[in-house]
């Protein structure tokens, strides 16, 4: 029987959404926590906490619900006491929380990354700030606690110098590099740590904005295989049921890098929706209902246009549509060639 009647979800996005429809097909309510008044998320959810996310909010939450699910990255370590199971554990969003302690980790694993440069002394980080070039991420190291800022212009560089306060004990500065193609991972792994692999998803921007998804049907087999291994290899260490949004970078040399992980679920992972058998969404029903997860089957290739809400649609064409809030996410399929 299914012990989760209830789960808290943290951040209230359009995934939020998504996971809460899901929730509601099999009789589970839902608990939003999310500061925002018109999160797309609060249109399903059950009730929504309007409040900041702290430990103190997260941990009333956990008093209220049977389980938690965070949809979004925290800034801060789980220093709270926990009354419920979460997804991902507070292990795992503990090092999730830590930016400078995952580039740690994959410089451990020998994944490669965007070039990274340490240091503990600020004279010298200014010294070689002077000599990278804008974008760049900024990660202050605070005892356990790190902190990432991405600095895209001089207004950003601005308030980079205003935050170098003596409470930061080192630093990290980490290049930002244009990549030929952008790629996202979503994976899930079970409570027995086994991870279930969604086919990649690629994001295409224009003028720095996301204007298409799709799924990634022009890289080889062979980068899909050394993404999902990568891919295994990094959640071994975190250890942690839930789900994960891997980004990497393909440069135009055809080399990938690592660039992100987090809990929250990427606006790119609707076509799951639409492309494979079983959506990420339903996957992580079923993993609170103590249901097993299958390796999602690819069915059709789907692309997905992002456009503005007040803009006309071509009312000819086919499309699963989903609003993001200002803009529309609108998805068509493609038949795979047999």
């Amino acid at each position: 029987m299914n012990s989760v009647k209830r789960v808290g979800i943290v951040g209230g996005g359009v995934s939020t959404l998504m996971l809460c429809i899901e929730a509601a097909k099999v009789g589970i309510a839902t608990t939003l926590l999310d500061p925002k008044v018109d999160c797309i998320g609060a249109q399903i959810a059950t009730e929504h906490i309007l409040a900041t996310i702290t430990n103190e909010s997260i941990e009333k939450l956990s008093l209220r619900v049977d389980a938690i699910v965070f949809n979004t990255k925290l800034e801060f370590p789980l220093e709270c006491r926990l009354h419920c199971k979460t997804y991902p554990s507070k292990t795992a969003m503990d090092e999730l929380s830590n930016p400078k302690g995952i580039l740690e980790l994959l410089e451990i694993l020998e994944i490669p990354t965007a070039p990274t440069y340490y240091q503990d002394n600020k004279e010298m980080v200014f010294e070689k700030i002077e000599n990278i070039s804008l974008p760049f991420n900024f990660i202050k190291q605070y005892g356990s606690r790190s902190e990432l800022k991405c600095v895209e212009n001089h207004e950003d560089m601005a308030d980079f110098i205003l935050d170098m306060d003596e409470n930061i004990d080192s630093f990290a500065i980490q290049l930002i590099p244009e990549y030929a193609k952008t790629i996202i991972s979503i994976v899930i792994v079970d409570e027995a740590g086994k991870a279930q692999i969604y086919d990649p998803l690629e994001v295409v921007y224009e003028a720095k904005k996301i204007c298409r998804v799709k799924v990634a049907d022009d890289i080889t087999k062979t980068m899909t295989q050394k993404i999902a291994r990568l891919n295994r290899k990094v959640l071994k260490e975190l250890q942690g049921a839930g789900v994960y949004t891997i980004k990497y970078g393909i440069k135009a040399n055809k080399s990938l890098e690592f660039v992100e992980i987090t809990p929250e679920i990427d606006m790119a992972a609707l076509l799951t929706l639409e492309a494979h058998n079983v959506s990420i969404y339903e996957q992580y029903m079923h993993m609170l209902m103590e249901l097993s997860i299958v390796a999602p089957t690819l069915e059709t290739y789907a692309h997905g246009h992002i456009k503005e809400s007040d803009k006309p649609m071509d009312k000819n064409k086919p499309y699963h549509m989903y609003n993001l809030g200002l803009t529309n996410l609108c998805i068509t399929r493609n038949s795979i060639e047999k």
